[in-house]
């Protein structure tokens, strides 16, 4: 009777640590610092790593990612997936998870997946922002081009696409590369810094085509912008 007792005694404390957990997930992250989140974080960790089953080990690692992530400053995108991953494993536990605690799982499965697409979203859209900007930045006359605006767009496009899987995105951020040497370059030739410009304008509108939905515009925009801009560059000096 007393053992039946501790148990349904853990799995009311379970219960009430998973709503808490569902209800700061509910209201405004940003305003959570850090360390907030990290101690959070413990304490759902400390709910997993007691069981043995290999699913709650997979999301004990998943918490301690996270908490990487979160002390990262650019991991937006990245945090999306893993809170989206979370949720899922979350959701499938609950599947087999005890009566009391069942419904509170499923809830917070949703609600992790969910703040992860969003977070996911609002990445993605800053992406968008600053490739469109780059593109604005590009469509004018060379003279024109404010160099500080044009570098900090290339320097954000690198950091987009050298942390790719794909072949052909790492490609063009090796070429990014080259071409901010050679904009550094003081005895940089016209006709060297046009061929890098048109050759990367042809991949990036080649890469747009396997791009994700929503990049594929934006990303056939910036290629187009290139490749004009190096044809325009071709008779001049640098």
């Amino acid at each position: 009777m007393t053992a039946t007792k501790s148990t349904a005694k853990d799995t009311s404390q379970t219960s009430k640590k998973l709503d808490s957990l569902l209800e700061a997930l509910k209201g405004d992250l940003s305003s959570l610092k850090t360390d907030d989140s990290i101690k959070m974080i413990d304490e759902w960790h400390s709910l997993v790593q007691q069981s043995k089953e290999p699913e709650f080990k997979e999301i004990a690692t998943g918490l301690k990612d996270l908490q990487k992530l979160l002390k990262s400053k650019d991991a937006g995108h990245d945090l999306g997936e893993l809170l989206s991953h979370l949720g899922e494993q979350t959701s499938n536990i609950a599947a087999d998870a005890d009566k009391e605690i069942k419904l509170p799982l499923q809830n917070l499965g949703k609600q992790l997946a969910k703040v992860g697409r969003s977070l996911a979203k609002e990445e993605d859209q800053h992406h968008l922002g600053a490739l469109d900007s780059l593109v604005e930045v590009l469509d004018q006359d060379a003279e024109e081009i404010d160099s500080k605006s044009a570098s900090d767009g290339i320097n954000h496009w690198y950091d987009l696409l050298h942390k790719s899987e794909d072949d052909s995105l790492k490609a063009i951020a090796t070429e990014i590369k080259e071409l901010k040497q050679l904009l550094k370059g003081k005895k940089t030739k016209a006709s060297d810094l046009s061929e890098k410009l048109i050759l990367m304008g042809e991949q990036t509108t080649k890469a747009s085509s396997l791009a994700a939905r929503g990049f594929k515009g934006a990303i056939q925009k910036l290629g187009k912008a290139l490749t004009k801009l190096g044809k325009s560059l071709d008779s001049k000096e640098v």
